[in-house]
């Protein structure tokens, strides 16, 4: 069964696919809404290690992402894409104008989100630093220039979301 978007109205509106609507984590999605207003963001995601097959992580909340976005990033290979790139890294990877980037990192497709600047960030396992569990995606309306300083606050709440996994 697949859902419409919450605020889709059109008849022919984008209805979310099978792998976003099977993967949903609700706990995870309000959390994410909270951490999105807290930091001034305008969009987030979380993509989860756990329930993906090795060398993936899987969306499980979004925040203000439209329906076309959520499908394209619902299953992330590690490696493409921000999520992906923090993964691979295993550190935060910021972007201070994502529609216009040329780094590669930042596919085309989510540009759709409206985002400028944006950031993911990797989470670890408490017990086991070398363990990702989640990768925190927050996005804002302007371009960012993120500071060390910003991106360890963001990460430190990102942490947060350990509460709801």
């Amino acid at each position: 069964m697949n859902a419409v978007a919450p605020n889709a109205t059109a008849p022919d509106a984008i209805a979310l696919n099978a792998t976003v609507l099977k993967n949903a984590r609700p706990e995870v999605e309000a959390w994410l809404g909270e951490f999105v207003e807290r930091n001034g963001g305008f969009v987030g995601s979380v993509h989860l290690s756990e329930a993906a097959e090795v060398g993936e992580i899987v969306l499980v909340a979004s925040y203000n992402l439209p329906v076309p976005v959520r499908n394209g990033t619902a299953v992330i290979p590690i490696g493409k894409g921000m999520a992906g790139t923090a993964a691979q890294r295993r550190a935060p990877v910021a972007i201070s104008d994502f529609q216009t980037d040329t780094t590669g990192v930042a596919v085309r497709a989510g540009r759709a989100a409206g985002a400028t600047g944006s950031l993911t960030l990797p989470v670890f396992d408490p017990t086991d630093g070398t363990r990702l569990l989640a990768v925190v995606g927050l996005g804002f309306t302007g371009r960012r220039d993120f500071t060390t300083e910003e991106t360890t606050k963001y990460a430190e709440d990102a942490t947060t979301v350990l509460t709801v996994l």
